[in-house]
Order: structure tokens, then C-alpha cells, then sequence
């Protein structure tokens, strides 16, 4: 996973002990890290450190549902939108809420 620069994504082992460790500052971090850092615009990557299987989106909905239990900030409609389609993709509508566009496959 690179963006257009060329630059990797920082890198995030998730252990057996479900802690998560950045890779690039050697250190362990906890969703809610990894949100700023996802805000902050870093590309990140979650794999799980024995089997290096790709989390990313799992650990996203995660941190999804965390801020959503502190308090509902998020839209119904666009979450059921988001759940109903499989090849959707999420973007900021021009109210800056999510909307979905479709990928029609081809």
C-alpha cells in the first residue's frame, strides 16, 4: 500500500495479545492512536504479526465502533449503505456526510 509520492504505509503488527505496535516508532499504540494518526492523513497498514493477513479494515470499523459507542456522530442511512453494498466506496457527500458510490465491476 503506497500512496502517489511512492511512500509506504506505516506498518502495524497486531499481536496474539491483541496489542497493536507501530512499526515506525517502535513502540505499542491504541486505536484511538491510530485515529489521529489516520486523521493526520498517515496511510496505515494493519497486519497480524504471525500470519501477516491484512486487517486494515477490520481495525478502521473498529475504531469505527469505539467513537460510535462514546456517541452516535455518524449517519444511519450511510452506515446501512455502507453494510448493504460489497463493492462501495465511501466518500465525504457535499454536505461532508459519507455517501457511497458504486463500483458497477467494471
Amino acid at each position: 500500500m503506497a500512496d502517489d509520492v511512492g511512500t509506504m504505509a506505516r506498518i502495524i503488527k497486531r499481536y496474539s495479545n491483541r496489542k497493536l505496535y507501530d512499526t515506525t516508532e517502535s513502540h505499542y499504540v491504541t486505536l484511538g492512536k491510530l485515529a489521529e494518526l489516520i486523521r493526520a492523513g498517515e496511510d496505515l497498514k494493519v497486519i497480524v504479526r504471525d500470519t501477516q493477513v491484512d486487517i486494515t479494515a477490520a481495525t478502521m470499523a473498529q475504531i469505527i465502533f469505539e467513537e460510535e459507542r462514546r456517541g452516535p456522530r455518524l449517519p444511519i442511512e450511510g452506515l446501512r449503505r455502507i453494510i448493504r453494498s460489497r463493492h462501495a466506496a465511501v466518500v465525504a457527500g457535499p454536505d461532508g456526510d459519507p455517501t457511497t458510490e458504486y463500483d458497477d465491476g467494471d
